[in-house]
C-alpha cells in the first residue's frame, strides 16, 4: 500500500504525525517542505526506505517494529538528541544526518546496535567528500561540538569499534560551523581568524614535497580517521575516540598546548600531522606514568609558532622504547624549535628526517649526558634546510653513532653546522653529503682521520652556494 502525494500536501500545518501497525505501508510520500511537523512515529511497517529530509521543525522521532527499514533520512530536521532507537532496527545499513544544528546529545553508551554507514555533519550540506582521500571506507561523522563524543567510553569502543564493529572504520571531523569567524582564547590573550581551506604548502621546495608525500602515501593503510580544524573551543570528550585512532590531523588550533593532553595514550596512532597549532609548546609530554605505544609511524608538524621540543620529557630514561616504529620526522617553520629527540631515544625504525626553516634549532639529537653509543639502523637520509643556529647534528661529538644505512646528508643554510658524527660499526657505503662548498670544507676539515671513509662530500651545484658571500645585515631574534 502507498499513501497519495495528495494526503499530506492538503494539511501544510500538520504538527503531529502518527502511523502504527500499517502492515502494508511499504512506502511514503516525499514529506519535505512540512516545516511545522514536530513529532513523527512510525510503528509495524515493511517499508524500506523513509525520508524526513528538510523537515526543519521534526524534534522528536519514534520507530519501532521496522524490520526491513534499510536507509534512514533526518537531515536538515530540529533533533536535539540522537535518536536512541534506531539501535533497534538491527537491518538498518544507512542513516544520514546532515545539518543538525540543534544535536546536543548523541547516548553512545545506550546505543545497542548502529549502521554500517553512519552519514553525521552537524553544521552542512558538506560537499562531494571521498572517503578515498584517507583511503577509508565506512562512517563520517563531522561536529562542532567534540563534548558529544563524551559518553564513547570502553563499552561502545568494544562494541562498536573493535572485533570488526561498524565503527571499525571512520572518518570523524571536529571544525566550526561558522567559517569566517574570529576564535579568542581567553587564557592566552590570542585571537585567530580562521579558515578552512587547507593551506598549500612546499610551493618553493617542491623536490621535498614529492619525496616526503611519497613516503606519506606508502605508509600502512589507515581505518580510523580524526581531524581537529579551527574548534571553537578546546577539543573535550574525544578520549574514547583517540584510544582507537590511527590518524591524527590537527591545524588552525588555538588551545591545545600538547596532544598528551587530550589523551594520555595513543596505543593505535600511526600518523600525525599538525598544521599551524600556534599554543602548542610541544607534541608529545612524557612524564614517567605516559605510554605513546609502539605504532606511530610519520609525525609531520608545519608552522608551529610556539614549539619548543617534539617530546617533552620531565622524567629521564623511562620512554626509551617510546617512538620504537616511527618512520618519517618533517617538520617545517618552527620557529623556536630548540631541538627534536633525546639522543638516548630508541629510534630503531626512523628513516627518514627532514626539518625545515626552523631558525633556533640547535641540535637535532640532544641529551649532553649520554657516554653510551647510539643506535639508529634504519636511518637513511637526513635533510636540513636554513637552520642558521644548528650546531650539530649530536649534540656530544664523542658519542659514536651506529647508522649503517645512512647513505644521504643534504643540507642547505647550515651556516654554524660544527662537525658531523662520529660513525662506528661497519658499513656497505659513504654517507654523501651535499651542502654549500665552503660549509661542506668546513666540515670536511674537521673530520678525523679514521672517519674520512665514512664521507663523500659531493660538489654541489653552483646555485647551491650563491649565498656563501653574502653579508648578514639583518638578525631575526626568536
Amino acid at each position: 500500500m502507498f499513501l497519495p502525494i495528495e494526503t499530506f500536501q492538503h494539511m501544510p500545518k500538520l504538527c503531529d504525525l502518527t502511523l502504527i501497525n500499517n502492515r502494508l505501508l511499504r512506502a511514503l510520500p516525499e514529506l519535505a517542505g512540512h516545516s511545522c511537523l514536530k513529532s513523527f512515529t512510525l510503528s509495524g511497517s515493511p517499508i524500506t526506505h523513509l525520508s524526513l529530509h528538510t523537515c526543519r521543525s521534526l524534534e522528536t522521532v519514534c520507530f519501532h517494529d521496522l524490520a526491513e527499514l534499510e536507509e534512514l533520512d533526518l537531515s536538515k530536521t530540529a533533533i536535539k538528541e540522537f535518536p536512541a532507537l534506531i539501535s533497534e532496527l538491527h537491518r538498518l545499513k544507512r542513516v544520514h544526518l546532515l545539518a543538525l544544528p540543534k544535536l546536543r546529545r548523541i547516548p553512545w553508551h545506550e546505543l545497542q546496535h548502529i549502521p554500517e554507514v553512519l552519514n553525521l555533519d552537524q553544521c552542512d550540506i558538506p560537499e562531494v567528500f571521498n572517503l578515498d582521500q584517507y583511503k577509508l571506507v565506512g562512517s563520517r561523522i563531522h561536529l562542532a561540538d567534540s563534548r558529544l563524543f563524551s559518553s564513547f567510553g570502553v563499552k561502545a569502543v568494544q562494541k562498536f569499534v573493535q572485533e570488526g564493529g561498524p565503527l571499525h572504520s571512520f572518518h570523524i571531523s571536529i571544525s566550526s560551523c561558522n567559517k569566517g569567524n574570529e576564535i579568542k582564547n581567553k587564557d592566552i590573550g590570542f585571537t585567530y581568524r580562521f579558515h578552512h581551506k587547507k593551506p598549500s604548502c612546499y610551493k618553493n621546495i617542491p623536490l621535498i614535497a614529492s619525496t616526503f608525500d611519497h613516503q606519506f602515501e606508502q605508509s600502512p593503510h589507515i581505518n580510523r580517521h580524526v581531524e581537529i580544524s579551527s574548534p571553537e573551543h578546546y577539543p573535550t570528550g574525544l578520549e574514547g575516540i583517540f584510544k582507537v585512532t590511527e590518524s591524527l590531523s590537527m591545524w588552525d588550533d588555538v588551545f591545545v598546548s600538547c596532544l598528551t593532553d587530550l589523551c594520555y595514550r595513543f596505543p593505535e596512532l600511526k600518523k600525525c600531522i599538525l598544521r599551524q597549532c600556534h599554543h602548542m609548546d610541544s607534541i608529545f609530554e612524557a612524564n614517567g606514568y605516559y605510554d605513546h605505544g609502539n605504532k606511530l609511524q610519520i609525525i609531520w608538524a608545519i608552522d608551529l609558532q610556539k614549539m619548543t621540543r617534539v617530546l617533552s620529557v620531565k622524567r629521564m630514561g623511562f620512554y626509551w622504547h617510546d617512538f620504537s616504529a616511527l618512520k618519517h620526522v618533517h617538520l617545517e617553520k618552527c620557529p623556536k624549535l630548540e631541538n627534536v629527540f633525546p639522543a638516548n631515544m630508541r629510534l630503531s625504525s626512523l628513516e627518514s628526517l627532514t626539518v625545515l626553516h626552523c631558525g633556533n634549532l640547535r641540535s637535532i639529537f640532544y641529551d649532553s649526558k649520554v657516554e653510551d653509543e647510539r643506535q639508529f639502523p634504519r636511518l637513511h637520509t637526513m635533510e636540513l634546510y636554513e637552520l642558521p643556529k644548528l650546531l650539530h647534528l649530536c649534540e656530544k661529538q664523542s658519542v659514536p653513532l651506529q647508522m649503517k644505512k645512512w647513505k644521504k646528508l643534504h643540507f642547505r643554510g647550515c651556516w654554524n653546522l660544527q662537525w658531523l658524527p662520529l660513525l662506528v660499526g661497519a658499513r656497505s657505503e659513504k654517507v654523501e653529503v651535499d651542502g654549500e662548498m665552503r660549509q661542506c670544507k668546513k666540515l670536511r676539515a674537521g673530520i678525523r682521520e679514521d672517519q674520512i671513509s665514512c664521507y663523500y662530500f659531493k660538489s654541489p651545484p653552483p646555485l647551491a652556494s650563491f649565498r656563501e658571500h653574502v653579508k648578514n645585515k639583518i638578525f631575526l631574534r626568536y
